[in-house]
């Protein structure tokens, strides 16, 4: 049976349409048609979509083996914004799909890479293919970083996903319990998706880019894009929008345990103090759930308590290894008062490891790996 191809398909549909237009506007009709039959192509659910306010809402990535972050979704009067791009092409394809069924098929205007960091911005040229006139916004320091960082870590994670494959099957031919099974595995087959999707990855570079502040300007609302200091990376950004009260914060502020490898955390508390200017009432974040102001607190309480915890024992001549057994959940004031369970919820929610590794536990090894990038980074 004879299939026409892309061009012939719409040679006959438009006929002398067709025939008469230009290369630019040929261009534009088959990038339409790929976006229709995108959204004609089934696509699994990978967020749980919450609303916010009017016109706001927060994609809370489901757990994964390659983990995607959240997004935010501010729709506008005629278009929508989205609050960052996940780790990998299908992730997006998957929101597209689900945003349009959920919440609005209006076109994608704005794409908000909130730092550089791989599972918030490699979904960047998937975004370009599907809304090839949206622009993908940043601050200045976050594209330089993903002109440098972007490609060599991509490839370092489709690395990393290649040397683990043969731990996890050796690990599912001696798993014991239908927990451990299905783990290993969800690893294996995410895995394996995830370096054949991922491997001749090319980053899309944000086209508008901004050091200090930037406002969008709609019918709806405004949208106040503005960095605020060196945090979890050198370039974070957080979006607010003072009509409904709603911040976006990437991975400057969540609810999981704070990830310091790119971190500055003498800087990030001071950075989190100034959230405190923005009269918000609803935070969304890079990972986990949805925030309350109180998590400003927390967090950047959780981070200097470890910070001048690792620094008095370096002055001390202690060791990463004597720090990593002395700083430990029970040890740090700053995770009382209910915030080391609440991440530990989080973590049960949002994150597979827990799957075969209790919240717990979880806590107890991510606090370790905090104190190890802090010991490096204050040298």
């Amino acid at each position: 049976m004879h299939s026409p191809s892309r061009r012939g398909f719409l040679a006959q549909t438009l006929g002398a349409s067709w025939l008469g237009a230009s290369l630019m506007e040929k261009a534009v009709l088959r990038a339409a048609q790929v976006r229709a039959e995108a959204r004609s192509s089934p696509q699994p659910t990978l967020f749980d979509i919450e609303k916010l306010a009017d016109g706001i809402y927060a994609a809370l990535a489901r757990p994964q083996p390659q983990v995607n972050c959240n997004a935010v979704i501010f729709e506008n009067a005629d278009d929508i914004l989205i609050v960052d791009a996940h780790s990998k092409s299908s992730a997006v394809a998957a929101l597209a799909a689900q945003i349009r069924k959920e919440i609005t098929s209006k076109p994608i205007r704005y794409v908000v890479n909130t730092h550089f960091h791989w599972d918030h911005t490699q979904g960047n040229p998937t975004y370009r293919k599907i809304a090839p006139h949206a622009d993908i916004v940043s601050s200045t320091t976050t594209r330089n970083l993903i002109a440098e960082l972007g490609a060599t870590r991509c490839k370092a994670a489709v690395e990393q996903a290649s040397a683990s494959l043969d731990n996890y099957r050796q690990k599912l031919a001696s798993a014991k319990t239908p927990e451990q099974k299905q783990y290993y595995q969800l690893m294996i087959s995410g895995s394996t998706a995830f370096i054949a999707e991922m491997k001749d990855y090319v980053p899309e570079l944000p086209n508008l880019t901004f050091d200090n502040a930037l406002v969008l300007h709609d019918k709806a609302h405004e949208l106040h894009l503005a960095f605020r200091g060196r945090g979890h990376t050198a370039g974070d950004i957080v979006l607010f929008c003072p009509q409904k009260k709603v911040i976006a914060t990437g991975d400057l502020l969540h609810g999981w345990l704070p990830t310091l490898g790119d971190g500055y955390p003498r800087e990030w508390p001071r950075t989190l103090t100034a959230l405190n200017d923005y009269p918000f009432e609803r935070a969304a974040g890079g990972h986990g759930g949805v925030q309350g102001r109180q998590v400003i607190g927390q967090m950047g309480g959780y981070i200097e308590e470890l910070t001048e915890a690792v620094d008095a024992g370096k002055r001390r001549g202690q060791t990463l290894q004597d720090l990593q057994a002395a700083v430990t959940p029970a040890t740090l004031k700053s995770l009382g008062g209910g915030y080391g369970e609440a991440i530990q919820g989080q973590m049960k929610r949002f994150s597979i490891g827990t799957m075969i590794t209790p919240p717990a536990q979880a806590l107890a090894e991510g606090i370790k790996a905090n104190v190890a990038d802090v010991f490096r980074l204050l040298a």
